[in-house]
């Protein structure tokens, strides 16, 4: 689906044209151990384009009492073990709210090597017409410490990173604009399954599918 940029946005956001809008889906929370089933979540989001250039974020996600669906992409596949259980599990459809979540995203220079002469002489839409620029994005939740994560875009892909205090990225958020579906994980740090005493790993937190509205 092309992406139809508005001419009074900012210049600075052009690189996320794709992702301002609203938009409304669902996916799956993590569950802390694998004997336990996903939770199905739905979130509503809102980024809008601010007059300074930047780029606001609202999220709200609510938990749901249902089985958590699977998302048709293999960024978001899990092990099909156990999945007829959590499928066939009783649920409610009860919804709590799982976090609301506000940020700010600016888009900085490009990446080293870029040759904007290159890409701008390039075919619309072809990948050797983008450019990867870089990305930071503050994130704030009510009862938790502001957080600034950073990372990239390029073309409807964008990835983000928080460092950790140990020097280790302690999480990390993947999105992308697919034939007209936002999708995006979001993955935290933790023991890493069956791994040694100490061990961690990057592991699926959240993972939703969403439309535009």
């Amino acid at each position: 689906m092309p992406i139809t940029l508005d001419p009074s946005l900012p210049r600075s956001l052009y690189p996320l044209a794709w992702l301002i809008g609203e938009w409304e889906g669902s996916g799956a929370l993590a569950a802390p151990s694998p004997d336990t089933p996903d939770v199905r979540v739905e979130q509503r989001l809102v980024c809008t384009a601010q007059e300074d250039g930047t780029l606001a974020w609202r999220s709200t996600i609510h938990r749901v009492d249902a089985p958590a669906p699977l998302p048709p992409t293999s960024a978001f596949a899990r092990a099909e073990d156990g999945d007829d259980d959590a499928s066939a599990a009783p649920s409610t459809g009860e919804r709590s709210l799982l976090h609301r979540e506000d940020g700010v995203w600016t888009v900085g220079d490009l990446l080293p090597g870029q040759d904007r002469a290159a890409a701008e002489a390039a075919r619309p839409g072809s990948p050797e017409g983008q450019l990867s620029h870089h990305l930071e994005a503050r994130f704030e939740r009510r009862g938790e410490a502001a957080e600034t994560w950073r990372g990239e875009v390029r073309g409807p892909r964008l990835q983000l990173a928080l460092p950790g205090a140990d020097g280790e990225v302690a999480a990390t958020r993947m999105v992308g604009y697919i034939s007209g579906r936002l999708m995006w994980l979001w993955e935290q740090r933790g023991p890493a399954p069956e791994g040694a005493p100490g061990e961690t790993a990057l592991l699926p937190h959240l993972s939703l599918e969403l439309h535009r509205v």
